[in-house]
């Protein structure tokens, strides 16, 4: 059991460092992407495209609406990290490991109920462990009862896992609208700042203007595409996994309905039961 947890543990630890060191370089990819603004902004040029230079740079883009785009930034930088820490926790060992599937269901076909509890419970961080505790917890109950017992304790499970993947569908329909929001008062502010007696001439202003607005919507458009990419990659890898705890749990339960329902084990441990009570009270009785 020690052996268990420590595995375990260490499992956990090590997801950590990843989601950590995953934050670290998106954050470093965030100051390395800002730093070409800044620079840019220093040198005193007012972030204005001009019409004929051919394709701007990112950072030239980046730079027309500061705001919305760092908004951008940091929700692409947020389902990056959520990608990363994800596909690290689904996992079969923080799932169901083999070694705690293994003990457990020793415990069990030896029926020692008792310590198959106390496993599950020093291991609450495998996805299985409740759902096993459950399920030998009302082990005395009708296979059904134990079933919808089984069904209900791993959807509760496996909910918490489905809000976090559902961040990144979020951040893949909020993405675009942003960017869409951006290119509206960016379109706002070239037509509110032109003058109608000098509309014919500041074409290639209008132009620009429009060319500046365009690039929260390209930006959210980005985002939103690789967002989605990962919400996608991220439910296959949840729906597997949970498929695969899901046939554990009910191998384990099976085994768990036999154990307790056979009659001729019963038996055997009213049997041994008596013989306790009888060792005690002859000890008792010779003490005396």
């Amino acid at each position: 059991m020690k052996r268990m947890k420590l595995s375990t543990g260490r499992g956990i630890l090590i997801r950590n460092r990843a989601f950590w060191l995953a934050t670290i370089v998106c954050v470093g990819m965030v100051v390395l992407l800002s730093y070409p603004s800044g620079a840019m902004a220093a040198e005193g040029n007012s972030g204005k495209l001009e019409i004929g230079q051919g394709m701007p740079s990112v950072a030239d883009l980046f730079a027309t609406s500061p705001v919305i785009n760092s908004i951008l930034l940091a929700m692409s930088v947020v389902s990056l990290v959520m990608l990363i820490y994800l596909l690290l926790a689904l996992t079969a060992g923080a799932f169901h490991p083999k070694r705690f599937v293994d003990d457990v269901t020793k415990l069990v076909i030896n029926r020692q109920f008792e310590q198959a509890e106390h496993l599950c419970q020093t291991n609450q961080q495998v996805f299985v462990s409740s759902v096993v505790q459950r399920v030998i917890e009302n082990r005395d109950k009708d296979h059904g009862v134990l079933m919808d017992i089984l069904s209900a304790e791993g959807n509760r499970r496996a909910e918490i896992f489905w809000n976090r993947i559902g961040y990144l569908g979020e951040i893949s329909n909020i993405a675009p609208m942003l960017g869409l929001l951006g290119t509206v008062i960016g379109m706002l502010k070239v037509f509110f700042s032109l003058q109608i007696s000098s509309a014919g001439r500041d074409v290639g202003r209008l132009a620009a203007g429009i060319a500046e607005a365009m690039g929260t919507t390209m930006f959210g458009l980005v985002v939103a595409i690789a967002a989605g990419i990962f919400y996608t990659i991220v439910k296959g890898k949840a729906t597997a996994m949970l498929a695969e705890a899901e046939q554990v749990c009910h191998a384990v339960a099976d085994h768990t309905h036999r154990a307790a329902a056979d009659p001729r084990l019963k038996k055997i441990d009213a049997l041994a039961e008596a013989a306790r009570k009888k060792l005690s009270k002859g000890s008792t009785g010779t003490s005396e």
